[in-house]
């Protein structure tokens, strides 16, 4: 089957649910029972989904072709990770403010909302969450002001040149999969739009 036929056997892949019950709060998640079906087959099991608010990250692009980065600890690997700001959804926010307002917390950069780009949308792990992530490109980002931390967030700002991002991916150096899939997009509209590696007006990130 070609896959752009695919959507026409969305129906044989799908299941129907049959009922939803909650599973309990997690400071940072809802927990969710649900039972479904399988219609054509007829097995029938209850799965745990996840329910988180919307997530936003932001690649804050400078003028001389770098992008800001944070490095921070990462409980549950345990690790120190390299990645672009981001963050939780405010409820009533829009994500394009959310992503402004994180971006600014977090390193301190900023730019003016209309350099502020949605460059896709993303579904961190559908397997159990039904949870979706944007992401942004702000370009034209300048350090205008102290970052402004929540009381467990500890970070180190860092600018790193747009061409090291890949290295450092296909090194191990960034590992964290929402900040790859965030790069991923980042670079397929870009490519899209021109190019090299571009901003909103199809002027090369590389060449300011």
């Amino acid at each position: 089957m070609d896959i752009t036929d695919s959507h026409d056997h969305d129906a044989f892949l799908r299941w129907t649910t049959l009922q939803q019950r909650p599973g309990g709060h997690f400071r940072i998640f809802d927990l969710e029972w649900v039972e479904r079906v399988h219609p054509r087959k007829n097995v029938r099991g209850e799965f745990v989904v996840l329910h988180t608010p919307v997530w936003v990250n932001v690649l804050p692009l400078t003028a001389d072709g770098k992008v800001v980065m944070v490095r921070q600890y990462r409980h549950g690997s345990d690790l120190v990770t390299l990645e672009f700001p981001g963050g939780v959804v405010a409820h009533g926010e829009e994500p394009a403010a959310a992503a402004m307002r994180e971006c600014t917390e977090e390193t301190g950069y900023a730019s003016t909302p209309d350099k502020l780009v949605l460059v896709g949308e993303q579904l961190p792990n559908p397997a159990f969450m039904a949870t979706r992530c944007y992401t942004y490109a702000w370009y034209d980002c300048v350090a205008s002001q102290q970052p402004r931390w929540d009381t467990h967030e500890i970070l180190e700002v860092v600018e790193v040149p747009l061409s090291r991002i890949e290295p450092m991916i296909a090194g191990g150096d960034i590992q964290h999969s929402i900040i790859i899939a965030a790069w991923t997009l980042f670079r397929l509209r870009a490519l899209a739009v021109e190019p090299s590696i571009g901003g909103p007006n199809g002027q090369s990130c590389h060449d300011r």
